[in-house]
């Protein structure tokens, strides 16, 4: 289905689906004899000035919420990429045309009774976090830091260190491959993000689960043996280097649906919300692609309305587009990326806070003049 996007509003008028109310038009007082009084005019008040902030305050608020041994790479499901070392089976993603297959060949969706809280969350599903399971000596976050980073730095000393010079004297996560800097090419956002290890800088970039963790339990790892939850979890297929704010704006959302709520609070279900898709264009097919090939390794059975976005994604990419269906789909998915950034930021916040405090004082003055104007205009009225 083809999009065109909306040509821009005309010089002078609000942009289109927000309605900026006009100035009531003051009728100039007439004198006892019905001769037109002079008209005052006035700079304008407080509420000239709210509502030509208006428009730029309205996307700010509006992007607010409305953060074992791997010899065994294929557990359940026939229709995985082929076989390769642990580490290697990040670059096992299946091109356009076999992810369609792929998906179509998908199980049925497995909705879980109740919200993972019930059994731990991440810990109680699918173990500590980065464990070592191919059992190589380095935890999995540091291998992926140093698969997914260019210039890369493996020791604290003064220039960048190779693993050679560095061997031994890295964290004891990863002793001999500790990755304490580099540079990420975020494909997420296509940023290039400056990576430094340490308590308040590691954040800046996250490993990304692409088939998140609350999803798949809420699709089928609900049942899945231990073991196989703690290889997806740690799967170089399913994990990815990104920007931070990118994947905090991610959560727990498939393309189309994201699991939420909770059953203690009787509001669980497993298909809600919107889902989720890198602002990043260029990464869109690849982004599908990866995708549906961890679900596809895994088994995973997919809710219909990611089947649909995935399917149509997967479509446009192998007719030579982006993956790009929907022009709503990405102006919210562009709104997610500036929402997060935005809610980070103290500067902005504080922006937003004060464009309110102009806002509600200009309504409040308006309504005193108004009330004022309306009683001029009884007391000069004749009497008969």
């Amino acid at each position: 289905m083809s999009w065109r996007r909306r040509p821009p509003a005309p010089a002078g008028r609000p942009p289109p689906g927000i309605s900026i109310p006009r100035r009531p038009r003051v009728r100039p007082p007439r004198t006892p004899g019905g001769i037109p009084g002079p008209v005052r005019r006035s700079t304008p008040g407080p509420l000239g000035w709210s509502a030509r902030l208006l428009p730029a305050l309205i996307p700010l608020l509006a992007c607010f919420p409305a953060h074992a041994a791997a010899q065994d790479p294929t557990p359940i499901g026939s229709s995985a990429p082929a076989e390769a070392a642990w580490d290697d089976r990040g670059s096992q993603v299946l091109g356009p045309q076999e992810a369609l297959a792929a998906l179509e060949a998908l199980p049925a969706d497995s909705p879980a009774p109740q919200s993972w809280g019930q059994g731990g969350s991440r810990k109680g599903w699918f173990g500590e976090a980065w464990l070592d399971v191919d059992g190589d000596g380095c935890d999995t976050r540091n291998e992926i830091l140093a698969r997914d980073l260019s210039r890369a730095d493996y020791s604290r000393s003064p220039g960048i260190q190779g693993l050679h010079e560095a061997r031994g004297a890295g964290a004891a996560v990863c002793p001999d491959a500790t990755v304490w800097s580099g540079t990420l090419q975020d494909p997420y956002t296509g940023a290039t993000i400056a990576f430094q290890r340490g308590q308040d800088t590691s954040a800046t970039v996250q490993i990304d689960h692409v088939v998140p963790l609350n999803y798949l339990y809420a699709h089928g790892a609900w049942s899945w043996p231990e073991r196989t939850r703690l290889l997806v979890a740690n799967d170089p297929l399913n994990l990815l280097a990104v920007d931070g704010d990118a994947n905090e704006a991610k959560g727990a959302c498939g393309p189309a649906t994201c699991p939420m709520g909770s059953s203690e609070t009787g509001t669980w279900q497993t298909a809600a919300g919107q889902g989720w898709w890198p602002a990043n264009r260029d990464y869109r097919c690849q982004y599908a692609q990866r995708f549906v090939s961890v679900a596809s390794a895994y088994g995973l059975g997919l809710p219909q309305q990611d089947r649909d976005a995935l399917h149509d994604a997967l479509s446009d990419c192998l007719a030579g587009g982006d993956g790009t269906t929907s022009v709503l789909e990405d102006a919210a998915g562009t709104a997610r990326q500036v929402g997060s950034r935005v809610a980070g930021s103290t500067v902005y916040l504080g922006l937003v806070a004060l464009g309110a405090l102009i806002l509600g004082w200009g309504l409040i003055v308006r309504g005193a003049r108004g009330r004022g104007r309306r009683g001029a205009r009884r007391r000069s009225r004749p009497r008969r």
